[in-house]
């Protein structure tokens, strides 16, 4: 992390389409959790309940940030399609009007999205992704290095730990608690390095 608490951190994330997300942050004592179930969202300390928010949660914005990303919200009937010039698209979704920029490379793989995600409590802002280190996982060819920037400044660079693109057990029943959460086989936890 480069702003906050800058410095390494250690967290695992899972997503369902259309809009299910979990995050873990791995703490020095207990990990804190966040579970959007597509409707309401909870905050865990180690294994107990300390906060519930809803649809307007800022968990919402990571949910559709992260369905953009791997190309699942593009599918959706409630978001257009709009091309942009060169290589890129812009994704709209029509229930609020945000707007995702996707910029592709030569070969078609999406290699930057912008657009606007809730940083709560560093407030809400244009967040830009650049993907790069692409890596076979699963029969799929997936980025194992992400830069990101907030309203233009450096915000993260994320080194990929573990992937699981079919981690068995995620079903929507699996965003109720960070318990019900499946692990990624072969690693203790889906992870990703901060710096």
């Amino acid at each position: 992390m480069h702003v906050g608490f800058p410095g390494r951190w250690r967290w695992r994330a899972a997503f369902l389409v259309p809009n299910h997300y979990a995050m873990t942050i791995y703490t020095s004592t207990e990990p804190d959790h966040y579970v959007f179930d597509g409707t309401r969202a909870l905050a865990f300390v180690g294994m107990r309940a300390v906060a519930e928010a809803g649809i307007a949660s800022p968990l919402r914005s990571h949910a559709r940030f992260t369905a953009t990303v791997n190309l699942d919200a593009l599918l959706l009937p409630a978001v257009r399609i709009e091309e942009a010039p060169g290589r890129d698209v812009t994704a709209v979704f029509l229930d609020d009007g945000s707007r995702y920029r996707l910029g592709f490379d030569g070969s078609d793989r999406l290699v930057r999205v912008s657009g606007p995600l809730d940083l709560d409590p560093f407030g809400r802002g244009e967040v830009t992704a650049v993907f790069t280190d692409f890596r076979w996982v699963g029969g799929r060819l997936l980025p194992h290095r992400t830069d990101y920037e907030f309203d233009g400044r450096p915000l993260a660079t994320e080194r990929t730990i573990a992937v699981c693109p079919e981690a068995l057990g995620v079903s929507t029943a699996a965003f109720e608690a960070p318990w019900t959460l499946p692990d990624c086989p072969g690693a203790q936890a889906l992870a990703a390095v901060c710096r």
